[in-house]
């Protein structure tokens, strides 16, 4: 059977199921809370967004620029520093008591509050549910103000701490710089020298080399740390050894490095010789940058050969490829200011050995010159970096780079429960379920639904279909003669005549495998349409247990019939009742009264007689009997059948029961057996007039045609 006639069969079940689901979804709906949604955004500027900065602010923020900044930010709004802060000032927290309602915890109002962000743009979008809309906005308004104030503090808090440090190395720096002018001080008062003109351009050199080499100490420093925490963050080992020995190696970085040691000598002993600005000067210091720029691209690219992808952390590709470039271009940083460090190491070397070839005092003199130099330049390095941290904490203290896009919305309508989206939801559910539903009660249900489920191991001929009718006082047979139900039962007459029912095979024992499948009806429909056709038909209600056929011809329930007959009480010829219905050649034997022992009477010889006797009068004789699978009178008749008719029911017989209905009548040695399929729905069959009419069979208190009634109600 397809889905589609299991729906058309199930169409009640599905109706409800699809009525009862949006109503409780409804119901449910009605009763829960309605739940207001504030929303607000944030942006967030790339700009500045590391915290914890300290000395050395650059390689740090580089580090915080190059990490995940919103995830960092999302996390912060929701730490409990943000959200304790928001209890305490909306008084969330309560102790256990009778009359101040529960105790808010920071996890409920966590639970309520989300956070979420697009990755291609740096906008928090914050939500905040409540089932007081006031309340939903003034949460979240908190919510945002305490987290633009706590960025502002942290900032602040960092700036201080950084300015602190700062003056620590700036009072070290005061004392080293106080030491070198006394040193220098102390020596030109006891020493003759009186100044060092002559060896005036080597002394200059020495000062620019010094110079120089605080500054790239300061770069190398910064572009060091700065790898280094890229490189733990990244989880990245590098062979030191064998980068250093592939670096060293290398042929272009080797004729690089020759280069630029001989332009830094020449920038050298021209800066002892020309104003600052001078055209060879500034024309050398391009030249220099070019060569280290070609340095740091060959690092960047022989690094990037000792690092394993497969190493890396999982997360964010895009995240993840700026941390490695940058990682990448630390690295390349920190050892081309190594190399620079190298070759200004040569040139100080150098200088060195020229200045020691001095004599003593002038020698001396050159080196304390050249420690105060360095001392003051250091103080006044950290005097910039202490005015630039003040001015950064003014800044830091009244502006942010949060900034609010969106302020919090005052919601107007709930957000759950969305009726409308629930009732559609639960009608989609609904549909789906009901055909679950349907699905798995016709996968499990065994019952007939139409030809094509009568199960193959019954191996019978199919003698034919019946169309489903309504319970009527007359049979259909007599009393619509050209209806489709008739038409049917003469098709059936024909198909019973290729299991030889004709010459001396003239008993047809019509039977079930269960209750209320419309055997009777047909049993009589059959009778009539064979003695309209000119036959002499004897119909014999067999069922003496419980004999109905009396309803279906208009006939006395207390009619003498076959069970007075076998006992003796009365002969044959005086209880078969002539003509029935005005029929002529359609003669009725009525079950009896209803005796003690009917299997007894049943297999005596009485009943074999009294079937042999009618054969030599009627063409043909029809036996109603009970269902096979109730008793065992039926077995018994069906040895004194030559054809046995099995009715199966549509949407009641099961498939377990007509096959041992079969089984049963095979072990009986019944070799002409048929099945007819009764009581298919108008419009199922393969022809398409429907007429409505039929009776159903019954035990106990109720009748045969009030259970046909009820079963054809039920389909």
């Amino acid at each position: 059977m397809n889905f589609f006639e299991a729906i058309r069969i199930h169409f009640r079940l599905g109706l409800i199921i699809l009525f009862l689901v949006p109503t409780i979804t409804w119901i449910i709906t009605l009763n829960e809370t309605p739940i207001y949604e504030s929303t607000a955004r944030l942006l967030i500027e790339a700009k500045d967004l590391g915290f914890r900065q300290g000395t050395g602010a650059q390689p740090f923020q580089t580090v915080a620029r190059m990490s995940d900044p919103i995830q960092t930010q999302i996390e912060i709004l929701r730490s409990a520093t943000i959200l304790d802060k928001v209890i305490r000032q909306f008084n969330l927290r309560y102790r256990s008591g009778p009359n101040k309602g529960r105790y808010l915890e920071y996890s409920v109002l966590s639970n309520n509050f989300t956070v979420g962000s697009d990755r291609n743009v740096d906008i928090l979008e914050l939500k905040f549910k409540s089932p007081n809309p006031k309340r939903a906005h003034d949460i979240l308004q908190a919510i945002a103000d305490s987290y633009i104030a706590k960025t502002i503090e942290l900032k602040a808090s960092d700036t201080a701490s950084a300015i602190r440090f700062l003056k620590k190395e700036r009072n070290r720096a005061e004392r080293e710089a106080l030491d070198a002018s006394n040193r220098l001080k102390i020596f030109e008062k006891n020493s003759k020298v009186v100044g060092l003109d002559a060896d005036q351009e080597l002394v200059k050199m020495s000062f620019r080399l010094a110079e120089l080499q605080l500054k790239v100490e300061s770069e190398y420093v910064n572009v060091k740390t700065t790898a280094d925490q890229l490189e733990q963050q990244l989880m990245i080992t590098l062979d030191t050894a064998v980068l250093s020995s592939s670096i060293g190696g290398d042929p272009f970085l080797v004729a690089l490095r020759k280069d630029l040691y001989e332009k830094q000598a020449q920038l050298l002993k021209f800066q002892t010789k020309v104003k600052p600005g001078h055209f060879q000067l500034e024309e050398l210091k391009k030249q220099i940058e070019g060569d280290q720029k070609l340095i740091r691209e060959r690092i960047v690219e022989l690094v990037g050969e000792g690092i394993d992808p497969s190493r890396f952390p999982e997360g964010d590709d895009r995240l993840r490829s700026d941390l490695v470039k940058a990682y990448l271009t630390a690295k390349a940083a920190s050892l081309s200011a190594k190399e620079q460090l190298d070759v200004i190491q040569e040139f100080v070397d150098d200088v060195n050995n020229k200045l020691k070839k001095l004599p003593n005092e002038k020698y001396i003199y050159a080196q304390l010159l050249r420690q105060n130099d360095i001392a003051k330049k250091r103080l006044e390095e950290i005097d910039m970096k202490l005015i630039e941290s003040r001015m950064q904490g003014v800044i830091a203290s009244h502006i942010t780079n949060i900034r609010l896009l969106d302020p919090p919305s005052l919601p107007s309508q709930p957000k759950w429960p969305n009726v409308h989206m629930a009732l559609l939801s639960s009608f989609i559910f609904g549909l789906c379920l009901a055909a679950i539903v349907i699905y798995l009660v016709e996968y499990f249900d065994d019952v007939i639904k139409g030809v094509d489920t009568l199960p193959k191991e019954l191996n019978v001929p199919f003698l034919g279909q019946l169309p489903q009718i309504h319970p009527s006082d007359l049979p259909i047979s007599y009393k619509e003669p050209r209806s489709e139900y008739t038409e049917s039962i003469h098709s059936l007459r024909t198909n019973l005549s290729f299991l030889s029912l004709s010459g001396d095979r003239k008993v047809l024992l019509i039977t079930s495998s269960t209750i209320s499948e419309g055997k009777t009806s047909i049993a009589v429909n059959l009778a009539i349409t064979y003695a309209q056709s000119g036959r002499r038909v004897l119909l014999v209600d067999t069922d003496i247990r419980n004999p109905s056929l009396y309803k279906h011809l208009a006939r006395p329930k207390d009619a003498v019939g076959i069970s007075n007959t076998l006992i003796n009480e009365i002969d044959f010829y005086d209880v078969v009742q002539k003509s029935v219905l005005g029929i002529v050649g359609f003669d009725y034997l009525p079950g009896g009264d209803i005796p003690p022992n009917p299997v007894q009477l049943l297999e005596s010889s009485r009943m074999r007689e009294l079937l042999e006797t009618s054969k030599h009068i009627y063409d043909l004789v029809i036996l109603d009997s009970p269902p096979v699978g109730l008793f065992s009178d039926a077995l018994l008749l069906a040895r004194y059948a030559d054809v046995v008719t099995l009715v199966a029911r549509y949407n009641r017989s099961s498939r377990k029961e007509l096959i041992a209905a079969v089984d049963l009548l095979n072990k009986a040695n019944v070799t002409s057996i048929g099945i007819v399929l009764n009581a298919i729905p108008t419009g199922t069959m393969s022809y398409g007039y429907g007429y409505g009419y039929g009776y159903g069979y019954g035990y106990g208190s109720q009748s045969e045609d009030e259970s046909l009634s009820e079963g054809q109600s039920a389909a």
